[in-house]
């Protein structure tokens, strides 16, 4: 399970990482920007925030109720609605504290949004048992 997680990590890593490059690098192809802008602003945060909450993902074929698992479309649906909620609230809040809102703020504050998830992941220990990817 564990591994599953840390792989999981890592292509949301890599996803995070390739929208955030492919978002400034491809100005002048607008249907790529929008398609990875849109997965990095309304999905990647809450996929991450959602591993605090839920740790576990059921497998496929498991019927038990066990406590704290959720299975893959719930927490795709989770993901989107922590998004939804979690970085608005995080650029308003900022905007308040004196930062502006432009494109560059934006995506450095979801980008921190994502790394202070990830280091909360960390530090809860999903990543020791899975070394060996």
């Amino acid at each position: 399970m564990r591994k599953e997680i840390k792989t999981g990590l890592i292509v949301v890593g890599a996803l995070a990482l390739i929208s955030a490059i492919l978002g400034f690098i491809i100005g002048f192809l607008e249907s790529f920007r929008i398609v990875f802008g849109s997965v990095y602003v309304l999905f990647l945060p809450g996929f991450i925030i959602s591993f605090i909450f839920f740790p576990k993902t059921k497998k496929l074929d498991s019927k038990d109720k066990n406590k704290g698992e959720i299975d893959w479309l719930e927490r795709i649906a989770l993901s989107f609605a922590l998004s939804i909620a979690i970085v608005p609230l995080a650029v308003f809040y900022l905007n308040l504290a004196g930062i502006r809102i432009n494109l560059l703020n934006t995506s450095l504050i979801i980008l921190g949004v994502i790394l202070v998830s990830t280091a909360i992941l960390w530090k809860k220990g999903l990543f020791k048992k899975a070394k060996g990817l």
